[in-house]
């Protein structure tokens, strides 16, 4: 697996199934026991028209879009998480056979390449 191919993963396994779950759960609530705070989105969401429906499931993807961003961001050290003036970095790898580094600072970086997407 490449960085790519690693971005490409987060994209249907993290990105569209966050958003295909919520919009689900938000439509209808599963389990016996839905709590209160749920039924009530639940129904708001449900009572809305089609295009505040869209609207709604944008912002959901807009969200998801932007936490993913920024952890790709802080895994390329571009955003920092420590007030240090040694600052660490994160390696992150694929190991299988091999151990392959996803982001390697001389290579196109991960929140780069999550952000050229569609």
């Amino acid at each position: 697996m490449n960085s790519r191919e690693f971005v490409d993963s987060i994209k249907l396994v993290v990105r569209d199934a966050s958003i295909n779950d919520t919009i689900s759960i938000l439509t209808n609530p599963p389990g016996r026991k839905v709590s209160s705070k749920l039924r009530a989105r639940s129904d708001w969401f449900n009572a809305q028209s089609e295009q505040e429906q869209r609207f709604l499931r944008e912002t959901i993807a807009d969200a998801v879009d932007n936490a993913i961003f920024g952890v790709f961001c802080v895994l390329d050290g571009v955003r920092a998480v420590e007030d240090s003036a040694t600052k660490g970095k994160f390696e992150l790898r694929f190991v299988k056979e091999a151990s392959i580094l996803l982001n390697p600072t001389d290579a196109v970086m991960l929140h780069e390449l999550y952000n050229a997407q569609d």
